[in-house]
C-alpha cells in the first residue's frame, strides 16, 4: 500500500495518552496500530499510560525478546511500514512510531500531535526498527 494511503486523515491528529480512535485521538502506540490495521495487519495492543515510562520500556523489552518482532538493521524504503522505537527520555523505550520510508517517521506527540518527521532529526532516539512477524 502507498504511504500516502497509509498516512491519509492522520497527520494532525491530538495525542491522546491511552487513545485507540482517530477521532479523538492517539498516543503513540495507538499511531502504530492504526496504520498495521490500515495495512491490514493488526497488532497487539497495549494499553499502558503513555507517561508511565518505565513500564512501557519493560513491556517494550520483554516483546523484542519473543519471535513476533524481526529487527530490520538498515531498513529500506520497500520495508516500509516498520515500528520505530526510541529512547525519549533517559535510557528508556517510551516512544514509537512508524518508519514509511523516504526518510520519513510517523510519530505523535503531546506537543504536536500527529506530525513527520525525518528519520535524521529522530535518528538520536532510535533504538531501533521492528517488523511483526
Amino acid at each position: 500500500m502507498d504511504s500516502t494511503q497509509i498516512v491519509r486523515g492522520l497527520v494532525g491528529v491530538r495525542f491522546v495518552s491511552g487513545g485507540r480512535n482517530v477521532a479523538t485521538g492517539l498516543d503513540c502506540w495507538g499511531l502504530v496500530m492504526e496504520v498495521y490495521k490500515r495495512c491490514g495487519q493488526p497488532i497487539q495492543d497495549f494499553l499502558v499510560d503513555a507517561f508511565a515510562f518505565e513500564t512501557i520500556d519493560a513491556y517494550a523489552k520483554r516483546e523484542l525478546g519473543t519471535p513476533q518482532w524481526e529487527q530490520v538493521e538498515k531498513p529500506k524504503d520497500w520495508d516500509a511500514p516498520l515500528v520505530v522505537l526510541m529512547c525519549m527520555h533517559r535510557e528508556y523505550i517510551t516512544h514509537a512510531g512508524v518508519f514509511l520510508g523516504g526518510n520519513r517517521i510517523m510519530h505523535t506527540l503531546q506537543a504536536t500531535g500527529t506530525v513527520i518527521s525525518s528519520v535524521r532529526a529522530l535518528r538520536p532516539y532510535i533504538v531501533g526498527y521492528y517488523r511483526p512477524c
